[in-house]
């Protein structure tokens, strides 16, 4: 991974940011933050590599910029949910994810289990719930996804592979987006199935329209490889 920085300045600049938003006594350090931190950069190489988008790759290969902010909101999930899955050392983990609300408007959750593979674009205001999802997502600005429960069963939209979520779409409830998918600005999937290679758009009076549309899907435009093939 090609780095802005040199690795060895990356933790410290991590902890500077904590400690200067966050000023209380649980310090950004110790073996498991190590761990995480070597996990993170690994993840966030594997996910950059496929992305294609500019200051994402060149002749190097994957590139992480840490003032690029969209690849930094990426960075920090990877980073909470790492260090969740190797300590549940969870005053770091919210402190995390505390920094990207607080950094780039987004709320994700070191439980969420996002994709290998995904791209955020300009995607500020948005919050990511605890969905099941697949590879080669894309996610714009203001998009939520939630599980949307007054049941007391938690029952988690299902994102197929290759879904394209465009500026203000909400995807509330137990419902399903097929594979290769995309969902248009400002509209709202509430509790039911998109089929597969689907367009949903909402129309000037409001009304949702659901359409077959025929590949490459959406998504496609924003990675490097065959995503109906890989």
């Amino acid at each position: 991974m090609n780095l802005s920085m040199p690795f060895s300045e990356l933790k410290p600049y991590i902890a500077k940011q904590l400690d200067h938003f966050f000023p209380d006594s649980y310090r950004f350090d110790g073996a498991d933050v190590d761990s995480a931190l070597d996990a993170a950069i690994q993840r966030a190489e594997y996910c950059f590599k496929h992305v294609d988008m500019r200051y994402y790759n060149d002749e190097r290969g994957a590139c992480f910029y840490h003032l690029h902010s969209d690849q930094y909101t990426s960075f920090l999930y990877f980073l909470s949910n790492s260090l969740w899955l190797k300590s549940q050392n969870k005053p770091l983990c919210d402190k995390l994810l505390f920094l990207n609300k607080t950094l780039n408007s987004m709320f994700i959750s070191y439980h969420c289990k996002l994709p290998d593979i995904f791209v955020f674009s300009h995607a500020i205001g948005s919050v990511i719930g605890n969905a099941v999802y697949s590879d080669f997502l894309v996610v714009f600005q203001n998009v939520t996804i939630n599980t949307g429960d007054d049941t007391g069963v938690w029952q988690p939209p299902k994102l197929g592979k290759g879904v394209f979520l465009g500026a203000d779409v909400k995807i509330i409830g137990s419902g399903t987006i097929g594979h290769f998918s995309s969902i248009g600005v400002g509209s709202c999937i509430y509790k039911f199935d998109v089929p597969d290679h689907s367009v949903v758009f909402t129309d000037t009076n409001g009304k949702l329209n659901i359409k077959k549309h025929e590949k490459p899907c959406r998504a496609q435009a924003y990675f490097n490889v065959d995503i109906q093939k890989h």
